[in-house]
């Protein structure tokens, strides 16, 4: 199993399309199955996507999970949360399956008021979920060279 980024763009020759002239998506990179795999991987799209947004064509850009034959694309929403929840080292197919599934139906569209932050500032890449460091009580440790 691994992440694999793949993306495609109006920019590409035609030799880079379906018979019917859809975009044909093309492997970008390749990750490890590892929260440090998705972590590149979501971190590649992020810069992919910037790089086709400079040139103004149209594009699409998203990290799929690959074991064997399947072929599963990770909405980016569903990155964010499998990244929180995965643990350190290797992942296997099982462990997240439940990422998989298909999101429920988007809500209501939000109020004028509760609008998404203006577009001018630099969001976060990643959101902090909280962690059991954010829990200790950091001590002050000072050594004294003196004695």
């Amino acid at each position: 199993m691994n992440f694999t980024v793949r993306y495609w763009s109006s920019l590409l020759p035609h030799d880079y399309r379906e018979r019917r002239g859809a975009p044909r998506w093309l492997d970008y990179s390749v990750h490890p199955a590892s929260k440090l795999g998705l972590h590149n991987a979501m971190l590649a799209v992020h810069d992919r996507s910037e790089i086709m947004q400079a040139h103004g064509c149209q594009f699409d850009c998203a990290v799929f999970v690959i074991d064997g034959e399947r072929v599963e694309r990770l909405s980016a929403e569903a990155a964010d949360v499998l990244f929180a929840a995965l643990p350190r080292g290797e992942v296997k197919w099982l462990e997240i399956r439940e990422f998989l599934l298909p999101t429920p139906p988007a809500q209501a569209p939000l109020a004028p008021a509760e609008s998404a932050p203006p577009q001018g500032e630099q969001l976060p890449l990643f959101g902090h979920t909280h962690t059991p460091y954010d829990d200790l009580n950091v001590v002050a440790h000072a050594i004294d060279i003196n004695t």
